[in-house]
């Protein structure tokens, strides 16, 4: 799966995706959104919820690692 493709599944189904192929990688908070970072085949996915409404705002795919950089301090190395 690539990252265009994922995007342009309906919003239900990639949410399945995630959920079940899907591993989170962190989230971080920043003013009263909260973003989600998962790793789905060889791309990352973001999620972008409003903290106050509890409602998904904005999803995101991408393999450019220098969007990570947010989420460093949340990464911790698994052994």
């Amino acid at each position: 799966m690539t990252p265009i493709y994922f995007t342009t599944l309906p919003a239900d189904e990639q949410l399945d995706i995630l959920y079940f192929k899907g591993d989170i990688l962190a989230n971080r908070y920043e003013d009263e959104h909260v973003y989600l970072l998962y790793s789905l085949d060889d791309f990352y996915v973001e999620l972008r919820y409003d903290a106050y409404k509890s409602k998904l705002q904005h999803l995101d795919a991408f393999r450019d690692t220098d969007r990570l950089e947010p989420y460093l301090p949340y990464l911790v190395e698994m052994e």
